[in-house]
């Protein structure tokens, strides 16, 4: 909708990780480096962990794009399945002949007689498990189990895990202590700072096609900073909607209010659910009091006697 608006030839702030706008900010690269140095040296476990939005997925893609012909890969995108699922995936994305498999011992049987084809053939195999995190206790089990299957010197199988920091914190859990023993290669993946947010955004706007990278003026970078913390998820989010705003007004300088108000149209804050009851109980009170004074009236109204002898024992009590 703003493109032409804007001289885009396309939209600088797509969500989608689009390996062809891929920022290398100093930490993007230092992730990069591990990743590749992990599938260079053939490297059993690896993990890379990052808050949502930091880049992983890009990360992999771009890794993914550069493999040479030595390198098989199995891709796992979403980790939430069973164990009989999870092996029958990782054989269909290899391309591992899957007729006949009707159990997990013959889907563990394939596995290892294409690794070993695969060895023989010297070819790598890793497994790439991103949103690593949601793996259920069963399936880091399998996944350790999984690497066992080796020859006298070397893996038959390397993995790569990717997930958000909760990932850290189930691999320090004492029952995944011989899984966090054999974790060769670590690295954390922290947001980008401002001046790298600033690159980041002129360096899409680039790729765009844009002949002028000065869109946004540095109060709406600075808002665009405050706001997303340095996650490129959200410096997309943020910049998509401000240029929408921006042509929306016909405003082809994007500045701090824009970013402010795109800001508060995003931040839509709930209703906590503490204070939903609490609101319900005033009403209940304020109904039952309500109902009370309703009662006396109506005794008053038909028996002024009863009602003020009412009162007196209400008194007296």
């Amino acid at each position: 909708m703003y493109k032409k608006f804007f001289g885009f030839k396309e939209k600088p702030f797509e969500i989608a990780p689009d390996p062809a706008f891929v920022y290398l900010s100093e930490v993007h690269q230092e992730a990069l480096a591990h990743l590749q140095y992990a599938i260079q040296e053939g490297k059993g476990f690896s993990v890379i962990t990052g808050e949502a939005g930091t880049g992983k997925t890009t990360l992999v893609r771009k890794l993914l794009g550069n493999m040479d012909g030595n390198v098989q890969t199995c891709y796992i995108f979403n980790p939430v399945m069973n164990r009989v699922d999870f092996l029958n995936y990782i054989c269909h994305d290899l391309g591992i002949d899957s007729d006949g498999i009707k159990s997990l011992g013959q889907s563990l049987t394939a596995l290892h007689n294409y690794l070993l084809q695969c060895f023989t053939n010297d070819e790598k195999v890793f497994l790439i498990i991103d949103e690593a995190q949601s793996l259920e206790s069963d399936l880091l089990h399998e996944i350790r189990l999984l690497t066992n299957l080796e020859t006298a010197k070397y893996k038959l199988l390397h993995v790569i895990l990717l997930g958000q920091p909760e990932l850290n914190v189930t691999l320090s859990e004492p029952q995944f202590r011989p899984l966090k023993q054999r974790i060769a290669i670590r690295y954390h993946l922290r947001p980008l700072t401002l001046k790298e947010s600033k690159e980041y955004i002129i360096y899409r706007l680039k790729r765009a096609g844009s002949k002028n990278l000065r869109i946004f003026d540095d109060g709406a970078i600075r808002e665009i900073f405050r706001y997303s913390q340095g996650i490129p998820r959200l410096i997309n989010i943020v910049c998509d909607n401000a240029l929408l705003t921006g042509f929306s007004r016909e405003q082809a300088r994007i500045g701090g209010n824009i970013i402010q108000s795109v800001i508060r149209d995003l931040e839509v804050k709930e209703t906590p659910p503490w204070s939903l009851k609490v609101k319900i109980i005033l009403y209940v009170v304020v109904i039952l009091i309500l109902l009370v004074c309703a009662a006396f009236g109506l005794l008053y109204f038909i028996s002024p006697d009863l009602f003020h002898e009412t009162l007196r024992m209400r008194n007296y009590g």
